[in-house]
């Protein structure tokens, strides 16, 4: 998902004088200012992926419900499900979370509460110290991927003079989806000629606010199939007094599509304290 939200946070972090926008973000922030509005509880988008394969799968985003969060929080209960039915029939896995709000943004990085469930496993609640160490984790990598991005590439590594990706953008126009025809700007990451990724950004999808994605070299699509404002919850949520995802599973987020098509359920899925010998 972080990838996906690239755009909406290069939006976000554009100054307002003209003179220091990028010319790629332009035409986007001049699309986005015709009607963009801040996710809301009831929006919800699914998503189409095919690698070329005979089989596609889809991923649904959804919020559904708003709350205080135990920190005294505006936030919003956001719930994520993936499988191979666009209806999301049998999900190969689900996971549900309270997210702190921010200046009406969604933010992904303040989790408070979070449940998980998979095909051959009921939906469970992560335990206190299990949420934190999730958590914790994620701050990490992030310190990790910022470090890495801020320490120069050896000589070895680095790209020769013009030979870095740059991005342009599109004219807005209208763009053809499995969820409708919707009003779209084409942004395209370009490595000299090639074209190694272009996305379709739009101010009518919620949430992401992003239309297609497409990667030809290893011919990837992302498509937006549906999406409404009528999101309800749809995870059956575990009795209050059911076990808790421990510390030691906490790691054990989702079964691996491939073992879950295989009818076998993943060697470390969550398990309870009543799993144990």
């Amino acid at each position: 998902m972080k990838a996906w939200v690239l755009w909406v946070v290069l939006l976000a972090g554009v100054g307002p004088a003209r003179a220091q926008v990028p010319p790629a973000a332009r035409e986007l922030l001049s699309h986005m200012s015709k009607g963009a509005r801040a996710s809301r509880t009831g929006d919800w988008v699914t998503y189409r992926f095919h690698s070329g394969g005979e089989r596609a799968y889809y991923w649904r985003i959804a919020v559904v419900g708003d709350e205080k969060d135990k920190l005294g929080r505006d936030a919003v209960w956001v719930e994520m499900e993936a499988g191979t039915h666009p209806a999301m029939k049998a999900p190969l896995a689900q996971m549900r979370m309270l997210v702190a709000r921010e200046n009406e943004q969604i933010r992904f990085d303040a989790i408070t509460r979070l449940y998980i469930g998979g095909p051959f496993d009921r939906p469970q609640e992560y335990s206190q110290e299990a949420l934190e160490h999730v958590v914790k984790q994620q701050e990490e990598e992030k310190r990790e991927r910022q470090k890495e991005d801020a320490t120069p590439a050896p000589p070895s590594e680095r790209l020769p003079t013009g030979a870095r990706p740059t991005v342009r953008s599109g004219k807005e126009a209208r763009l053809m989806t499995l969820a409708g025809t919707v009003t779209a700007v084409p942004v395209e990451v370009v490595m000299k000629s090639t074209v190694i990724k272009r996305m379709w950004v739009s101010r009518e999808i919620p949430l992401l606010h992003l239309a297609k994605t497409e990667i030809p070299g290893i011919a990837h699509t992302m498509e937006v199939a549906e999406y409404g404002i009528d999101a309800k919850p749809r995870m059956v949520l575990p009795p209050p007094n059911a076990p808790k995802v421990r510390l030691e599973y906490a790691d054990a987020v989702f079964p691996s599509l491939t073992e879950a098509e295989e009818g076998a359920p993943a060697a470390d899925s969550p398990k309870t304290p009543e799993d144990k010998p």
